[in-house]
């Protein structure tokens, strides 16, 4: 896998997670639809904070170029 297949499936994962949570939580306030663009947009702003909270494995998993 080319590292920058790797970074995509991590920002997919990263989308999907928040797009679902928000999901979940429009769902919770009986809002369905609204939570998804939530948690997209959520995603959207916190990307920029990936090497803040990712761990550091997976950050020298992305961008290993022996790989």
């Amino acid at each position: 896998m080319a590292g920058i297949d790797r970074v995509a499936l991590v920002a997919l994962l990263w989308f999907a997670f928040w797009t679902g949570a928000g999901d979940a939580v429009g769902h919770w306030f009986k809002t369905p639809g609204t939570g998804m663009v939530l948690g997209f947009v959520f995603a959207l702003f916190t990307v920029l904070a990936w090497p803040l909270v990712m761990p550091r494995a997976v950050d020298d998993w992305m961008h290993d170029p022996r790989a």
